[in-house]
């Protein structure tokens, strides 16, 4: 588990291809994209936890445009802008609620 842990954080700055993307899909800065971030997977069992957001590998901690990746848990994370938090689950809505 742990090796497989190493080879995707050596990926981390290699996107995956989505074939379901737009054509048209563009991101902003640090990879985060402009309308929207959809949570793909995460992993909780290594050192530190993951997140794959829009096809792209994220430790604990990242930055996403202007948010920072606080938690990740089984199949949600948290991101964290100021005082403002998102939080996003595998198949949910492609846009993020806001929680307080």
């Amino acid at each position: 588990m742990s090796a497989l842990f190493g080879l995707l954080l050596a990926a981390q700055m290699q996107t995956t291809p989505n074939p379901t993307r737009p054509d048209d899909y563009r991101t902003g800065a640090a990879g985060a994209p402009l309308a929207s971030l959809v949570l793909d997977s995460t992993l909780t069992g290594g050192q530190v936890p993951v997140a794959i957001l829009n096809g792209r590998l994220y430790p604990l901690g990242s930055q996403i445009g202007p948010y920072r990746l606080i938690a990740v848990g089984a199949g949600w994370v948290i991101l964290g802008a100021g005082s403002k938090r998102l939080r996003l689950v595998i198949g949910g809505s492609s846009n993020p609620s806001e929680e307080k």
